[in-house]
C-alpha cells in the first residue's frame, strides 16, 4: 500500500472509531439474539475492500435502526474465525476477540442465519467503514483495498441498481426438478460437529429434525446448526412411540417442549415437525388437527436411506440413496431424503454428495413456506 493510501486508511480508521462511538451499539439500538421485533430486510449492499458481497438466501436486515449482516460469510471474507459453545459465540482475528453471549445484544437470528451488527463487528476489530449513498453500500476496509469509493461505484454501480429478484420457494415435488432436500434425524449429538464440517466442505445446506433431550445435552451443537445456516425442525422429546403417540395432546406437548429446548439453546423456534418412526400409521387426523392448529407443518420423506440398519456397511447407504434418487429423477419427483445424525452416515456423506452433485442436484432447506410432504398428503 502506498504511503498516501496508508495515511488515508489511518484517517478513515480514526473517523470510523469516532463515528462508532457516537452511534449507539448498546441497549438503544441492537436487538438481542432471537429477537425479530421490527426486523425488515435492508436494500443496502455490503462490500469487503474491493469485493461486493452476494449473500446466499438472506440480505442484511434492519432492527431497531441497526444494520445486521450474516456473520459466517462476512467473517470468512474478513479472515475472522467464528467458534461456538453452549452459551456464547466467539469471533477472533486481527489480534482481537469479540464474545457474544446468548442474551447479549449485538447479534440476532433471521431466517435461520446468525446476524451481527455491522458497526459492532467493524469497530470491535478496527475495520473502517465507508458509506456510499449512491449504492447504497457499506464498504468494510482491511489494509487490502485498492479502489477508491468512486472507482468502486464505477465498477459495481450498475450491478447494484439491478432490482433483487426474490427466488420463489420450491415445493418438494415437480417436473423433474434437480433440487433435493437432505434431512437428519435424532441429533444433535457428539457426531454433529463432524457432520457440519462435511456439509460446509461441500457447500450443502440441510434440515435437522432434532430431539429436545439431545438439545439439552448438546446445546452448542444445536446453536452451531443454526449459525451455519441449516434449517431446524422438531422430532419430539422421547422418541418412544408408546409415550409420543399416547394421545394427540401428548404428541403436541412433546413438540412444544422440544421447541422450548430449541429456543433456549439457539434463540429461535421452529414450526416444522417430523414424528418418531414416521407419521403412518399412528399420527392420525386427530393428532394432525392438534399440531396444525398450533401452526406446525408435518414432514416425512420419500427416500429412506435406512442408514440406521447399515452402521457397519456405509457403502450400502450410498448405494441405496443413489439408486432411489435416480428413480425419483426419472419420475420427475424432488427427493426428500431421510438420514440420521450418526458416524456411519457422516463417513460416506462426502462420496455421496459428490455423486449427487454429479447427477446435477442442488440442495435446499425446508422452511415454513415449503409445501409439506408427508405420508397422509396433508398439506397444512
Amino acid at each position: 500500500m502506498s504511503k498516501k493510501r496508508m495515511i488515508g486508511f489511518k484517517w478513515l480508521l480514526s473517523l470510523t472509531l469516532i463515528f462508532s462511538a457516537v452511534l449507539p451499539i448498546g441497549n438503544a439500538s441492537v436487538a438481542a439474539v432471537g429477537s425479530t421485533a421490527n426486523m425488515s430486510e435492508s436494500s443496502v449492499y455490503i462490500a469487503v475492500n474491493d469485493t461486493l458481497l452476494h449473500y446466499d438466501k438472506i440480505r442484511p436486515v434492519m432492527s431497531k435502526q441497526t444494520l445486521y449482516i450474516p456473520l459466517v460469510q462476512t467473517s470468512e471474507l474478513l479472515g475472522l474465525n467464528v467458534s461456538y459453545s453452549s452459551q456464547k459465540t466467539t469471533i477472533t482475528g486481527n489480534g482481537k476477540k469479540l464474545t457474544l453471549t446468548a442474551k447479549q445484544e449485538g447479534m440476532l437470528v433471521a431466517n435461520g442465519r446468525t446476524m451481527v451488527s455491522l458497526r459492532l463487528l467493524s469497530s470491535s476489530f478496527g475495520y473502517p467503514l465507508s458509506y456510499i449513498s449512491s449504492g447504497p453500500v457499506y464498504r468494510i476496509f482491511t489494509s487490502d483495498a485498492k479502489l477508491t469509493d468512486r472507482e468502486f461505484m464505477d465498477k459495481f454501480g450498475k450491478e447494484m441498481k439491478k432490482p433483487v429478484q426474490p427466488k420463489p420457494e420450491p415445493a418438494p415435488t415437480g417436473n423433474g426438478s434437480r433440487k433435493m432436500y437432505i434431512t437428519f434425524d435424532d441429533g444433535p449429538n457428539a457426531n454433529t460437529g463432524a457432520l457440519l464440517k462435511v456439509l460446509d466442505r461441500y457447500d450443502v445446506k440441510a434440515t435437522f429434525f432434532v430431539l429436545g433431550k439431545q438439545i439439552a445435552s448438546h446445546p452448542a451443537a444445536a446453536k452451531q446448526i443454526v449459525a451455519k445456516g441449516h434449517s431446524v425442525g422438531l422430532h419430539g422429546m422421547t422418541h418412544q412411540a408408546n409415550k409420543f403417540y399416547a394421545s394427540p395432546t401428548s404428541a403436541l406437548n412433546e413438540m412444544n417442549n422440544d421447541n422450548a429446548q430449541l429456543y433456549k439453546a439457539t434463540g429461535i423456534y421452529s414450526k416444522l415437525i417430523r414424528t418418531p418412526y414416521g407419521s403412518k400409521p399412528n399420527f392420525k387426523k386427530s393428532y394432525r388437527d392438534q399440531t396444525a392448529a398450533s401452526g406446525y407443518h408435518l414432514w416425512d420423506w420419500n427416500i429412506d436411506s435406512n442408514d440406521w440398519r447399515y452402521t457397519k456397511n456405509p457403502q450400502t447407504i450410498y448405494n441405496n440413496v443413489l439408486r432411489d434418487v435416480r428413480a425419483k429423477k426419472k419420475q420427475g419427483i424432488t427427493p426428500v431424503v431421510l438420514f440420521h445424525d450418526q458416524q456411519a452416515t457422516t463417513s460416506i456423506l462426502p462420496k455421496l454428495l459428490q455423486a449427487l452433485k454429479a447427477e446435477g442436484y442442488t440442495f435446499d432447506v425446508l422452511t415454513n413456506d415449503t409445501t409439506p410432504l408427508n405420508f397422509w398428503q396433508d398439506k397444512r
